[in-house]
């Protein structure tokens, strides 16, 4: 078991929390390009489609690895693991059908797929190396 890099829970739950803020901040950012767009904006005009798609399972097996790490105190290995698919699945849920709602964007089951994809495969990933 990788227990190197062994942190307090609370650092663990505050990196996590961290780093849902910037999946939500990138998927509510309208996909209206306007002068003096934030870095989010920019990001999502300048992206190439299927690098996008990709990015759904990339950021998705990075939550979560992230989400398993956090929940590492708790000793039932079950429930680590429907709390981490329900975590990361639940959010790239809400947050597609939130995108439904943002100008300029839309929400397609095909991206909730795409995010339970990259779940399960950083699931499988923290269940091997954590």
């Amino acid at each position: 078991m990788l227990k190197i890099l062994a942190i307090a829970p609370a650092y663990r739950l505050g990196i996590t929390l961290v780093f849902v803020g910037v999946v939500i901040a990138l998927s509510i950012a309208p996909g209206i390009e306007r002068p003096g767009d934030s870095i989010f904006g920019w990001l999502i005009f300048n992206t190439a489609t299927p690098i996008q798609k990709a990015m759904h399972i990339v950021v998705y097996a990075t939550l979560a690895v992230l989400w398993m790490w956090t929940l590492d105190p708790i000793e039932s290995r079950v429930t680590r693991i429907v709390l981490t698919l329900s975590l990361t699945v639940g959010l790239g849920a809400v947050l597609e059908w939130h995108q439904t709602r943002v100008p300029g964007r839309f929400g397609t089951v095909a991206d909730v797929v795409l995010n339970l994809i990259g779940a399960i495969a950083g699931l499988i990933a923290a269940l091997i190396l954590l």
